[in-house]
């Protein structure tokens, strides 16, 4: 790989993004695996908080920064003690390796990445060697395989429905249960259809726009829709009062006003990457009895997918549903306009 470049995406730090040429990623470690970068999700949370220098993360973000931590890939080499992965594999979520002079977010969009062979340095003992994986369970690492046969887009998504079913079961959604949920995107989408998946009595959504309210309505058969925008969301809710409130958004506001519709003892659930210098909750604010629960990057998610695989492969899921744009990642810059455009509510870039 020496002298070989890639393509890569990156934040420029005004708003945009930037596709660059930088030296392309290579394995050095006996564990790892190199994967070449076939497609990836534009994530319209992390993803474009970070374009868009609005991200409330713990680290300041330095630009330029390369992105992007939805990708799926095929592996095109394996060190020489992976016994758990083959080239040819295709899996989902490598890393890109981080690129002098770029601030490193996943560079999931590098058009090669990194993935280990976390079983096998566990059965030879070699943890301190890779502190990503020191003491995780190889059930909760993020690259797992993508079914013979399924195209790159379906496989992007993975990612996002293991995150919001995973979620959902964190907030403790369950047969019967009355779910409100904040937002009208791909993961309002993706939650609504796993709450009646999981067997919620009742679910509604709250959004601003009523092509994508009524998306949801129609493919998760959501009960009630409002558009806060061009409705009254008192009068819409009525009375009714709910078991789990989900901000998929990221907003202070979203968790105050739905805190007041939770039952004694309910929980709002807080799934929306928060914007920067909107993190700030005044918890004089909520009403009394009420729980909330910060899960902007879901737990565990990754021990859903052999369960998400075979919803999909059931027929009770369907990836295509969850994305409306699939470009060559030269128009990345296009991608992320039609999402702050509203004209488009998911974009896939691939590579080939």
């Amino acid at each position: 790989m020496e002298g070989k470049m890639m393509k890569a995406v990156c934040a420029k730090g005004d708003g945009t993004v930037e596709v660059v040429e930088v030296p392309a990623t290579d394995i050095s470690g006996d564990y790892e695996c190199l994967v070449r970068i076939t497609a990836c999700g534009l994530c319209s949370g992390t993803d474009i908080k970070i374009i868009t220098y609005g991200w409330a993360g713990e680290q300041k973000v330095q630009y330029p920064a390369l992105i992007g931590h939805e990708g799926v890939g095929v592996i095109e080499k394996v060190g020489s003690k992976v016994r758990n992965w083959k080239v040819g594999d295709r899996v989902t979520c490598p890393m890109g390796m981080p690129v002098e002079g770029y601030d490193w977010k996943w560079g999931g969009m590098n058009g090669y990445g990194i993935t280990l062979d976390v079983e096998a340095i566990k059965e030879d003992g070699v943890e301190d060697e890779y502190p990503m994986v020191k003491g995780m369970d190889p059930v909760d690492f993020l690259t797992k395989r993508i079914p013979e046969g399924m195209s790159d887009p379906d496989a992007v998504m993975i990612l996002t429905l293991k995150e919001n079913y995973s979620a959902l079961k964190n907030f403790g959604v369950t047969k019967g249960s009355r779910v409100l949920i904040f937002g009208d995107g791909a993961v309002a989408l993706g939650l609504t259809t796993f709450a009646k998946c999981l067997g919620a009595e009742w679910v509604g959504n709250i959004g601003h726009h009523d092509d994508r309210l009524a998306r949801i309505q129609k493919l998760a058969k959501a009960d009630l829709i409002v558009n806060s925008h061009t409705e009254d969301v008192e009068a819409a809710i009525g009375d009714r009062k709910f078991d789990v409130v989900v901000d998929a958004v990221g907003s202070i506001e979203n968790i105050l006003q739905g805190a007041k519709y939770l039952v004694p003892g309910g929980l709002v659930g807080i799934y929306g990457v928060l914007k920067k210098g909107h993190a700030m909750l005044d918890l004089q604010e909520l009403p009394n009895n009420v729980r909330i629960q910060m899960l902007n990057w879901p737990y565990r998610e990754h021990r859903q997918h052999e369960e998400m695989l075979a919803l999909i492969k059931d027929g009770k899921v369907d990836p295509k549903e969850f994305y409306s744009h699939v470009m060559p990642v030269e128009e990345a810059q296009k991608g992320l306009e039609m999402i702050l455009k509203r004209e488009a509510y998911k974009v896939i870039f691939t590579y080939e």
